[in-house]
């Protein structure tokens, strides 16, 4: 016999173990001791059995089955034959069954004929409450009195200068920090807030009303089984989906119409339209070593573990003995030393402030922060220069609150999550001056390779693609070979070494004290997972750069900053950690050798910067226009001995290269991505007015179409096609037109331009930029 069995939570101590079993009519003897056996194992208290189990219950062969279900309290729910004999009713049978040891508890059950298979379907209904959750918690600033006024009033009466006099950072910034909060929380205090759901604001009494009433009539017509009753709730039906169509209709298009010109208000009211879950919310569980972890405390310590141990992944991987790092300096001028920070520098980025953003571990609302400007500009300029000098940050700016966002994959496992770490506000305002005063000093000097195109003026994704995927083209036309090699690094971020930074730091040109600054920026962080008023134990990060600061992109760039150096006969291009490697040669076994010979170099570089080599996603790819590569294609491979997999496609920078370069599969995953957002469209055009139409489609839907269109803008005609059929179909969303419309006409209306026009636009502006250097 087979056997799946799982147990369905459907809300807090409601858990019904449903047991799936086929019994093929060949089975032995054993096949009911086998069943014995395996539920004697399943700890349950509601069970459902249910399968083709070939035991017919309407035959007395079956007696010693009956017995076994009746003395663990087993009641079959199927009472009709499953697999009927047309022509000899007598020789029908029941072995498709439903057992359960809580009858009572189903309401119904039907068996259906289907085309399918000579069986029944069976199905069963059982009833259950639906489940309610306990109310989101969260605590929000009362600004129903707040008087802007008399903030400024309170803000005006303190002696900001007496910050001046404290020499030690700790008691400056407690100082700063009580002072400043006092006064928020006497204007705007704290209050608690139960969230109970998602409101629907289109709700009216006349549409609860209706619903009521349509309720009762099911109700009526269940009881009854009349067909006056079953035509009056029908009606009922009807008409409250025709109400809620009305109402939601009309709601949405007076508030986008009337918030057209008001971008926030605009996209929170579309936002509110979609009803899928929020890519930020954590499942009800995880799977952890020891099986399932349901205590939320317990789920939010167990992230916060695997997020901490992620980043010692060289400890565990990497090679036994690792040469220190002897590279010679990148850079012999003068070394790069702070400027001390202005108050017109500290305003300006307090005024550039998004007031939306949560407060991180301070508590310190960018809302009030920006109101305060004017008057907190010159003690935090004094505060944020002490720390140069001293080289030290206050405790609480090392910490962060970390979100797990989820990359993809099964939510309940750990390693699908990636953290995103929330800083303090003030801090990151510091990491924002620290960092243009080092991006100047990189970028005058030409520290920075310049094949690192990520976090730099002038460089994006595309220009970073772009390049890879023209000297393959160039190759190619000069007959060549090309093998290209996709690295994955695991945990980049995460994994880099704090000894190994300092020194690439000081190698880039960095003096002493500003390395001691970046040390201390670095050691001793602490973070912790904070989710729905819930927080876990707060736990120090000996490695890696806090994603989500300022300063973390561009510390990566620096780490990895001589990747490529001593890598031979071979091209290279990053963007932060996405690394391609590729080498072009007249033979494809000399492109092979290069490529191998260049992956070396790389790997014994990464070993000395103690990142790891993730081999099970490093890809590699050739690249030829012979019709046909050889049968036996040579292989690269790791130091450890590991083969790199050979694709036909990879996802680079979002751009889906193929090694043909017809760019099919990258324009089909294109299409596929848009005719979601047509469907949602569609389905709310009655919610939308033209101008509305019009303002969405150009946001959410040209967005993703023009991304990469430099790319695909030679592709075949059939390829072309599938684009302007989804274009076409966003331009009859906006306007209205039925299928036959020609698309002329919704040029015209719509007054946009053909797909064609629009990318021949774009690549005389990339030609333009890259001539003037823009």
């Amino acid at each position: 016999m087979e056997f799946l069995a799982l147990n369905v939570e459907i809300a807090k101590g409601l858990c019904i173990t449903v047991v799936g079993g086929y019994r093929p009519p060949s089975a032995s003897k054993d096949a009911l001791p086998s069943l014995k056996h395996l539920l004697a194992k399943i700890n349950y208290s509601e069970l459902v059995l249910a399968g083709d189990l070939n035991w017919d219950w309407l035959n007395p062969v079956s007696d010693e089955f009956k017995s076994f279900c009746d003395s663990i309290n087993l009641t079959q729910l199927v009472n009709l034959p499953t697999r009927p004999n047309l022509k000899c009713l007598d020789k029908s049978t029941l072995i498709d069954l439903i057992l359960t040891n809580v009858p009572h508890k189903f309401s119904s059950l039907g068996v259906f004929c289907n085309d399918l298979s000579d069986h029944c379907v069976v199905a069963a209904v059982r009833n259950t409450k639906i489940p309610k959750y306990k109310p989101l918690i969260i605590y929000k600033r009362n600004l129903k009195l707040f008087n802007q006024q008399a903030y400024h009033h309170d803000l005006s009466a303190v002696n900001w200068k007496n910050i001046d006099l404290l020499p030690d950072v700790e008691l400056a910034w407690t100082f700063f920090e009580t002072s400043f909060m006092q006064i928020v929380n006497k204007h705007a205090p704290l209050r608690r807030h139960r969230v109970k759901g998602r409101e629907n604001p289109w709700f009216s009494p006349e549409l609860a009303d209706t619903m009521h009433e349509r309720n009762m009539a099911w109700a009526c017509a269940r009881k009854t089984g009349a067909s006056n009753d079953w035509s009056v709730f029908r009606q009922l039906r009807n008409k409250c989906s025709s109400l809620i169509k009305k109402a939601k209709s009309e709601y949405y298009l007076s508030v986008t119409t009337e918030n057209l010109n008001n971008p926030q208000k605009f996209w929170k009211v579309i936002k509110s339209l979609t009803v899928s879950k929020s890519s930020q919310a954590l499942p009800r569980y995880i799977l952890n070593e020891s099986g399932p972890v349901f205590n939320r405390i317990e789920v939010l310590n167990c992230f916060n573990k695997h997020f901490i141990s992620s980043s010692s992944l060289f400890d565990s991987e990497g090679a036994d003995f690792v040469k220190p790092c002897t590279d010679p300096p990148e850079y012999t001028g003068p070394p790069f030393n702070f400027v001390p920070f202005t108050i017109q520098e500290v305003h300006k980025a307090l005024k550039a402030l998004d007031h939306k953003k949560s407060p991180g571990p301070d508590l310190i609302d960018p809302y009030f922060l920006k109101l305060a400007a004017d008057f907190v500009a010159e003690p935090l300029t004094i505060l944020f220069n002490l720390t140069v000098e001293t080289k030290e940050i206050p405790s609480i700016w090392k910490s962060a609150f970390v979100l797990p966002l989820l990359k993809g994959g099964d939510p309940a496992i750990l390693a699908n999550y990636r953290p995103i770490s929330n800083l303090s506000v003030l801090c990151k305002i510091l990491e924002s001056l620290v960092s243009e005063q080092l991006k100047y000093f990189l970028f005058s000097n030409s520290i920075l390779s310049k094949y690192q195109s990520g976090f730099r003026k002038k460089h994006s994704t595309v220009t970073a693609a772009m390049k890879v995927i023209n000297d393959i083209i160039v190759a190619l036309d000069k007959k060549q070979y090309c093998a290209s090699l996709f690295i994955d690094l695991s945990k980049a971020f995460d994994t880099v070494d704090h000894g190994v930074l300092k020194i690439r730091l000081l190698r880039s040109g960095l003096s002493e004290q500003a390395v001691d600054w970046f040390s201390n920026y670095l050691s001793n962080r602490t973070q912790c997972i904070k989710y729905e008023g819930l927080c876990c134990e707060c736990v120090t990060v000996h490695r890696g750069v806090p994603q989500g600061s300022i300063l973390g992109p561009l510390l990566f760039i620096i780490y990895i900053n001589n990747l490529g150096l001593n890598v031979p006969d071979a091209n290279m291009h990053f963007y932060a950690d996405d690394t391609v490697i590729y080498c072009c040669e007249s033979t494809l076994d000399q492109a092979i050798e290069s490529l191998q010979k260049a992956f070396g170099a790389v790997q014994q570089s990464l070993l000395k910067l103690k990142l790891v080599l993730n081999s099970d996603k490093t890809k590699l790819m050739l690249f030829s226009n012979c019709k046909k590569m050889p049968h036996t294609i040579p292989t690269v491979s790791t130091l450890e001995g590991n083969n790199i997999e050979v694709v036909h496609e990879y996802k680079y920078l979002g751009v889906l290269i193929d090694d043909s370069l017809t760019f099919k599969p990258h324009v089909e995953n294109l299409v596929k991505k848009l005719r979601l957002k047509l469907g949602f469209y569609f389905r709310n055009k009655l919610c939308f007015s033209f101008e509305v139409k019009k303002r969405l489609v150009a946001a959410t839907f040209l967005s993703v179409l023009d991304y990469g269109d430099l790319f695909y803008m030679n592709a075949s005609a059939q390829c072309l096609r599938m684009i302007d059929t989804v274009y076409h179909s966003s331009l009859r969303f906006i306007t209205n037109c039925k299928t036959m419309t020609h698309h002329c006409e919704l040029y015209s209306r719509v007054g946009w331009p053909a797909l064609t026009i629009r990318r021949r636009i774009h690549w005389y502006t990339f030609i333009y930029k890259a001539l003037l250097g823009l």
